[in-house]
């Protein structure tokens, strides 16, 4: 078992039921990590300063600033939880399609095209090109930082949008901003 996680062992969950159609091997990964809640970081120093770093960047609208940060933030996070760095990429307006914004996407590691995971977001909204709120754009970037940690640490062969999933990714928002 990986260190730096809790997990939920009376669980009545109700499973979706596209989880019925899937594989066997695919049903064990979901379960897994719907039983894992939270990773146990604890932000230490230079997660809160780049945290605080980053907020104030953002609200300047400087996307290279923007993206040094998010890039430090997510260092100190994986630090924190002693896995290897992921690389962030913070690009300007969200692409929209009829379905809604996209707020950002994790790619994992893929050994066909030799491409290390990484991690892509946007910064300003599709219609009017505001910057994204701080604390939406922070909370973005630890939702694609619990799918990088759903392999990295976690050792899981997907990431699910599994309510164990929505908490592990709550519990990162919770220890920055309650630190």
């Amino acid at each position: 078992m990986a260190t730096g996680l809790t997990l939920r062992t009376n669980s009545e969950t109700r499973l979706p039921a596209y989880f019925y159609r899937l594989s066997s091997r695919a049903q064990r990964t979901y379960l897994k990590s719907d039983s894992v809640e939270r990773f146990d970081f604890v932000p230490n120093v230079a997660a809160r300063n780049s945290l605080d770093a980053l907020m104030r960047v953002l609200e300047s609208g400087n996307l290279a600033a923007t993206a040094t940060c998010a890039r430090a933030l997510t260092g100190d996070i994986c630090r924190g939880l002693a896995t290897p760095p992921v690389i962030v990429e913070v690009r300007g307006v969200r692409p929209r399609n009829t379905r809604g914004e996209l707020h950002g996407l994790f790619y994992p590691y893929d050994p066909r095209m030799r491409r290390q995971p990484y991690i892509v977001l946007w910064m300003r909204t599709a219609q009017r090109h505001d910057v994204v709120k701080p604390k939406t754009f922070v909370r973005t970037l630890m939702h694609e930082i619990g799918h990088y940690l759903d392999y990295a640490l976690l050792r899981l062969e997907d990431s699910y949008h599994t309510q164990g999933f929505f908490r592990r990714e709550s519990s990162l928002v919770r220890a920055l901003f309650n630190s």
